[in-house]
């Protein structure tokens, strides 16, 4: 009975005691004892409430640890603590703390960011012991989570000294509690910005961080610290670093990054750095042989490297000082840093270079580069470069190899255009020397000059042994001075080519362009379109040729320029009808006003001058034209053969589609037009026009033809006709011809009937082979030419013939009747049936047999030409025919009696 009396009254006290503790009342008189026993061991701390573990110790809810006696600055927060203290000594009226611990509490360190506002590092699931004993604070094995990150603290803090005999403290010095504040809270800041930027990447193992703290606690900033960090795994967007190791050491204010270990699938990266705090400036050394665009990207936030594939191992060597502090910190480069890069073969932009190296250097004020050699299949940049913030930017480079490799990195239109005209090969050999300056690293608003000298290379198209200029450019405006273009064929000289390529310029000035070389070739360089022109005549590539003016190539309307040409023993080739006509020592001007080009060639042409005067609309679309040429000599084709034109004067012009020609000239100890027009805007292109022959040696026309032929007198005539080009069967017309003192030997066609008459007439009838006059009219169509009404008239007789003549197969059905003129007519008219012929065969080959003895055969197997293409053929013709003679009424022959041919 005694036994459960005693237990009860244990109960009793226990649970009374367990409701005392749970009471304000207890919480009150304990909190300020504890908060001034904790004071007195150099902990500043102050929490809201008080409980008592019934497992031993209290617990102190939400705990504020602070930076001095003074306690304005909160240094952390904690949810709960467990306060461990000695029992015996309790009982002697002691409160003696021995321990702290944290079970899976939560841990917040306050942070004011530079906005003025408040931010917190959360430290979760924190469990830890610390020990107090005889002015220590160890900390064994605290763990944690930090933003993601599995944390380990060990330490051992000095607790500051309390003597009995202090003197009254000092009142607390503002400014230095307000600079550890500032340090500490700098410290916090920092932590936070790497916490912020680890966020950004993604583990597949959580990192690790082990810390280890010893000091004294009254002197934070004379703690010293070790740091381990280390993680698997880490991804940033496509790059992936396999392994990362951290191992820094911090001892009185420096910071000493001994060890900095990446791996990744390219290489590796080591690096090591000290910094002393407050001051700033922190010392660095790294060596990389990892994916630099990738760590660029991951690391340094920036895109600049993304596009670089390397298919080697880059190796980057650094050696400097990152500003962390001062005004230097807020510059574009906080860095003052000297290194080097080499790598091998790797790819941008679509083009693969073979490697790179070169010596760096990088600092607030800028940034210089030296010895850089950037390698390509075709040769080598070199270069050296510093760009400053206030001197700008300075370069020298010489390049060795194809500019095509630059191509992808052109950012202006007219700087792709340029470099795509050249066209390099193996065999090519390219040195162009330049240096330049400006505000900034960009090519387009620097100030360049250089000299290149390029050998066995096409230029817009053009083959050129060895091309050298001076060459001065920035942004759109280009210089190419003293320059030289070598060919096979000789070489050319240029003074000036000065190139606005601004918008609304768009303009080219030539300045003492002259050259013995390729016509065509040179003024290709620079005037593609007038190259054109000059290509008509096929002038020797060895032709004198002069430039001067201002071309503007995209409003032509504005261009001013001239180009001559020369060559005193050459000879050229213009293609004119399908054939090439030569044209001895050429030479000419082309005078470009606006969109209108004048030109003046002159020459010889069948060893007589020869000169062309005119002027051609060069706007696109266009064709009009005008010309007058005067040629000495020009043997044309008619029938197979040629027919000798002199003193040719022809006036050609062509407006809207229309070509119109007016052509005089003299022919045969006469005189020959011809005028008339060409609509090309059809296929096939229509013409029409009219001929005339003024008394023309009708013995030098037969001989043409027939070199036998032997007859006098001349020969006048016109012809009205319209046509389609390349289509004879298409040609209508008609006209009239006069054959004046002609021998009928000698007339073709009759040629061959005059010797039947012969055997015929009397041989007393002299003088029968001497036409005073031949005549007639004419019409053509289908093919044929068609006359009913020629007579040919000697002092005895008369021929009167009629038919067709078919000149695209060369045959003919002609009818004769010979009359016999005067008192012998009444003799011979009896026999009239007996002097009436056909004539079948060819022109120059005619066969006449009576026609009594010929029957009805057909000369041709062609149809003759219809009666609408007849008549069609008359309208043409119309009033340019000649009145028809009267002549006397004749009896009933084969032209005129009923059916008769």
């Amino acid at each position: 009975m005694i036994r459960r009396l005693f237990k009860f009254c244990v109960a009793t006290a226990m649970l009374g005691g367990l409701l005392y503790a749970g009471t304000d009342s207890f919480s009150r008189q304990w909190r300020d004892f504890i908060v001034g026993q904790m004071a007195e061991r150099g902990l500043h701390l102050d929490f809201e409430g008080l409980l008592l573990n019934p497992f031993g110790g209290l617990i102190a809810r939400d705990v504020r640890v602070f930076t001095g006696a003074d306690r304005q600055h909160v240094l952390a927060s904690v949810d709960r603590l467990n306060l461990d203290f000695d029992y015996g000594k309790l009982m002697e009226k002691k409160f003696v703390v021995e321990g702290l611990e944290l079970s899976h509490a939560s841990v917040s360190l306050p942070v004011d960011d530079s906005a003025g506002g408040q931010t917190v590092i959360a430290v979760e699931d924190l469990s830890a012991r610390a020990f107090l004993r005889e002015g220590v604070l160890e900390v064994r094995q605290a763990q944690g989570t930090l933003s993601g990150i599995r944390l380990s603290l060990t330490g051992l803090l000095t607790l500051p000294e309390k003597k009995v005999d202090d003197p009254p403290k000092p009142k607390v010095d503002s400014l230095s509690v307000a600079h550890q504040m500032q340090v500490l809270n700098a410290h916090h800041r920092r932590i936070q910005r790497g916490l912020d930027w680890l966020q950004r990447f993604k583990f597949d193992v959580a990192p690790q961080l082990r810390l280890e703290v010893n000091g004294a606690l009254d002197r934070p900033l004379e703690l010293s610290a070790r740091l381990f960090f280390e993680t698997r795994g880490l991804r940033y967007d496509t790059y992936v670093c396999q392994e990362l190791v951290a191992e820094a050491e911090y001892n009185a204010g420096l910071i000493d990054l001994t060890r900095l270990y990446l791996k990744d699938p390219t290489g590796q990266v080591n690096a090591s750095a000290t910094w002393r705090m407050g001051t700033p400036e922190l010392r660095f050394q790294l060596t990389s042989s990892a994916d630099l665009p990738g760590m660029a990207q991951a690391f340094l936030n920036s895109d600049n490297l993304r596009e670089i594939v390397f298919y080697g191992t880059p190796h980057l060597a650094l050696n400097g000082v990152w500003h962390v502090d001062g005004p230097l910190a807020q510059s574009k480069r906080p860095v003052q840093a000297t290194g080097r890069l080499d790598c091998g073969r790797f790819s941008t932009s679509g083009a693969v270079f073979d490697g790179l190296e070169a010596n760096i250097g990088v600092a607030p004020e800028g940034v210089y580069v030296r010895d850089l050699v950037l390698k390509h299949e075709t040769g080598t940049l070199t270069a050296q470069a510093l760009s400053h913030e206030v001197e700008g930017f300075k370069y020298r480079a010489v390049l060795r190899m194809d500019p095509n490799a630059f191509m992808p990195f052109a950012k202006l239109k007219q700087t792709r255009e340029l470099i795509s005209r050249f066209q390099c090969n193996p065999e090519s050999s390219i040195y162009f020397e330049v240096e330049g300056a400006g505000p900034k690293p960009d090519l387009q608003v620097c100030l360049n000059k250089g000299r290149g000298d390029l050998r066995n290379l096409r230029y817009r198209g053009v083959d050129l042994e060895q091309l050298q200029a001076d060459v001065e450019f920035q942004g759109p405006i280009m210089h190419f001075r003293n320059a030289k273009v070598r060919r096979e064929e000789g070489v050319g000289e240029v003074a000036h080519v000065h190139v606005n390529d601004a918008v609304g310029e768009k303009w080219v000035r030539l300045e003492g362009i002259r050259a013995g070389i390729d016509p065509v070739a040179v003024t290709s360089c620079f005037a593609p379109k007038v190259a054109e022109q000059i290509a008509k005549y096929r002038l020797p590539m060895t032709t004198a040729v002069e430039m001067d003016g201002v071309i503007y190539y995209r409003e032509g309307s504005k261009s001013d320029f001239e180009v001559k040409f020369k060559h005193p023993t050459g000879t050229g080739r213009y293609s004119l009808w399908g054939d090439d006509f030569i044209i001895g020592s050429p030479e000419g001007e082309l005078v470009f006003k606006g969109l209108d080009m004048k030109f003046n060639i002159r020459g010889s042409l069948f060893g007589e001058a020869l000169s062309a005067k005119g002027s051609v609309d060069v706007a696109p679309g266009t064709n009009d034209f005008d010309v007058v040429v005067n040629a000495g000599e020009f043997p044309y084709e008619i029938f197979g053969k040629k027919v000798p034109f002199e003193k040719v004067v022809a006036d050609v012009s062509s407006k809207g589609g229309t070509t119109s020609f007016d052509i005089r000239s003299s022919l045969m100890g006469g005189a020959f037009s011809l005028k008339g027009s060409m609509d090309e805007t059809k296929l096939p292109q229509p013409y029409k026009g009219e001929l005339r022959l003024d008394g023309v040696s009708f013995r030098r026309f037969a001989q043409v033809y027939s070199e036998t032929n032997d007859t006098e007198g001349d020969i006048t005539g016109h012809f009205r006709f319209a046509g389609r080009q390349n289509d004879w069967m298409a040609l209508k017309g008609g006209g009239a011809a006069i054959i004046v003192n002609g021998n009928l030997y000698a007339v073709p066609i009759l040629g061959p009937l005059t010797p039947i008459l012969g055997s015929v007439l009397p041989g007393q009838i002299k003088g029968y082979n001497v036409a005073k006059e031949a005549n007639c009219t004419f019409e053509v169509a289908d093919g044929y030419a068609v006359t009913n009404n020629f007579e040919a008239l000697t002092s005895v007789f008369k021929i009167a013939m009629g038919g067709k003549i078919d000149f695209i197969r060369d045959a003919v059905d002609l009818t004769a009747q010979v009359r016999i003129r005067g008192l012998p007519g009444l003799v011979f008219l009896p026999f009239s049936e007996l002097l009436e012929y056909r004539g079948t065969g060819s022109i120059s080959k005619t066969n006449w047999k009576s026609n009594l003895l010929s029957g009805n055969k057909k000369a041709t197997d062609r149809a003759p030409p219809s009666e609408e293409n007849m008549e069609a053929a008359e309208r043409i013709a119309g009033e340019s025919l000649p009145a028809k003679k009267e002549e006397p009424k004749r009896p009933a022959s084969m032209f005129n009696r009923p059916g008769g041919r």
